[in-house]
């Protein structure tokens, strides 16, 4: 599991640790190539972690860097990530129906893992609240030892800076994720 990543010598050195790393699939839960409405910058991200997402499953779900949107120039959030880096949102036992959050099962069932959106609606009556109930009600646990879920704004952490960005989603979702 990796997130924000960006195209700085940190890149590479991380690149260079998960290229050395035998593993089934990377997870990303957001910040991917810091694009921030340079559209270039997401054909050279692209050219920089090709060798490796060429190779094995990169899945993900956005973060704050991914949602290029500005109300009169740009409308559309997400556009540039979601033209990109296409997820199986329309798959599996509970399609979400957006490529922002999904699910899906590794390990012969055993692991199943959820992408949420954290910079998309969640609150209770959401699309993205109300699929989470049915992906999760959907869950055999007597089949699927662990359920794994990833967002990109920390629920809980202890970096000053990243203080309380995620509490909102963590208000409307946590009790989802314990019942």
């Amino acid at each position: 599991m990796a997130g924000d990543f960006g195209q700085t010598g940190w890149t590479e050195s991380t690149l260079k640790h998960i290229a050395a790393a035998d593993y089934d699939m990377l997870l990303l839960p957001g910040d991917l190539s810091y694009a921030d409405f340079i559209q270039s910058r997401w054909d050279s991200y692209g050219r920089l972690v090709e060798p490796l997402a060429s190779a094995r499953p990169w899945m993900m779900t956005e973060g704050n860097h991914e949602i290029e949107k500005l109300p009169v120039v740009e409308p559309e959030p997400f556009k540039a990530y979601n033209a990109r880096w296409r997820m199986p949102y329309d798959t599996g036992a509970t399609p979400s129906g957006d490529n922002l959050y999904y699910s899906f099962d590794v390990a012969g069932g055993a692991v199943h893992v959820i992408m949420l959106g954290s910079y998309t609606d969640y609150d209770t009556g959401s699309a993205q609240h109300r699929w989470l109930q049915r992906d999760l009600a959907a869950v055999d646990r007597g089949r699927t030892a662990f359920v794994l879920a990833l967002v990109h704004a920390p629920w809980y952490n202890s970096n000053r800076a990243h203080q309380g960005e995620g509490d909102a989603m963590r208000d409307a979702m946590e009790a989802l994720l314990y019942g």
